[in-house]
């Protein structure tokens, strides 16, 4: 029942049980008067001690009110049952309140111990389908989320510093050689070559880190763009990048609404992962039809086993762990994809290598 109802009809209850309680009262105590009256001035004492009937000549009262004319004390009686009554409503209401109100106890409570604590695992039992209780799923799906944004968040940090240990590693390495002074000229600029090629690789990770540390896209950012004219640029870089790729395009025109940078990341990295894991001289054939680009290359394609995990982050498949790169660029195709209300998924190709599709509401 709603909370609106189950509150009007404890208001009601108590409003007429307190009305009843007071009607009931008013009556016993009426009643007894009456019987009073008739019993003090109709009775055969007083007309022996007064010669009349209490007063009233030679014949007794005529009816209930002229039997109550007399009575001058029956007036405290009935503000004392008022009172009563008014004070038994407010009891009877706060009760009903306070029953219909104890899940924003509890809310109140789970939200306090969260704030105290930082335990995002609390979570509210909830019961019934009223407004307080749709409050409490509210508030649970809140903490759902935030409990699914932290962990991912120390998951990445935790990949991250993993991943970064390494590349640092022989940074400093190559470096401590470097300053020493006394090694031969081609030794020295092969490391310095790999000094130079270690910074690249750091600035890249780190790039990638920040990237992925987005939790959704900038309103202010969001505009109309048009798909196919992202792609075809990124496919002229993508064709500078790997000048032994060739790339075959099919678009036509489509409009999305999105962040341009993002959108053009997540272009660029599945038409480098394409390029990447095709042999040399092969083709890479890129397709935008109806808000879905298709990137189909003719490489070796990806292992039953592995693709259920190309989208998480760092994971790289035990064949292409020999390759350049950190694991982190088809992660952040997925987030992106995500975060524009979109999907994207990976599977075999008809004939070998592997197709990516990737689809962004239209309009």
């Amino acid at each position: 029942m709603k909370l609106r109802w189950r509150l009007a009809l404890a208001s009601a209850l108590a409003g007429a049980v307190s009305v009843i309680v007071v009607m009931v009262a008013a009556y016993f105590i009426t009643c007894r008067r009456v019987d009073w009256a008739m019993d003090h001035y109709g009775s055969y004492e007083n007309y022996a001690e007064y010669g009349d009937y209490g007063g009233y000549g030679d014949r007794p009262p005529n009816g209930v009110l002229a039997a109550l004319a007399d009575v001058d004390d029956l007036g405290w009686p009935f503000v004392a049952v008022a009172l009563g009554g008014v004070v038994l409503s407010g009891a009877l209401g706060w009760l009903a309140a306070r029953a219909a109100l104890r899940p924003v106890n509890a809310l109140k409570d789970a939200a306090g111990r969260v704030a105290t604590t930082r335990d995002l695992t609390t979570r509210i039992d909830v019961a019934g389908d009223d407004e307080l209780s749709s409050l409490a799923r509210s508030f649970n799906a809140m903490l759902d989320a935030l409990e699914r944004s932290v962990k991912s968040q120390k998951r990445l940090v935790a990949d991250a510093s993993h991943e970064l240990r390494t590349p640092l590693t022989a940074v400093r390495t190559n470096v401590e050689l470097l300053m020493r002074g006394n090694l031969p000229r081609e030794v020295r600029e092969e490391v310095s070559r790999a000094v130079m090629s270690g910074i690249e690789e750091l600035t890249a990770l780190v790039s990638d880190v920040v990237e992925l540390a987005r939790d959704e896209e900038p309103a202010v950012l969001v505009e109309s763009v048009r798909l196919d004219e992202l792609v075809e640029r990124e496919v002229a870089r993508a064709s500078r990048h790997w000048p032994s790729t060739t790339y075959s395009v099919t678009l036509e025109p489509t409009v999305v609404r999105g962040v341009p940078d993002r959108l053009a990341r997540a272009v660029a990295n599945l038409l480098d992962n394409a390029a990447k894991y095709s042999p040399a001289g092969s083709r890479v054939e890129v397709t935008l039809r109806g808000g879905v680009l298709t990137v189909r290359d003719h490489g070796s394609g990806i292992s039953p086993e592995d693709l259920p995990h190309i989208f998480d982050r760092f994971y790289r498949a035990p064949s292409a762990r020999a390759l350049p790169g950190s694991g982190l660029g088809l992660a952040i195709v997925g987030q992106v994809v995500d975060s524009h209300g979109g999907s994207v998924s990976a599977g075999p190709a008809p004939g070998g290598g592997t197709l990516v599709r990737l689809a962004l509401p239209v309009g």
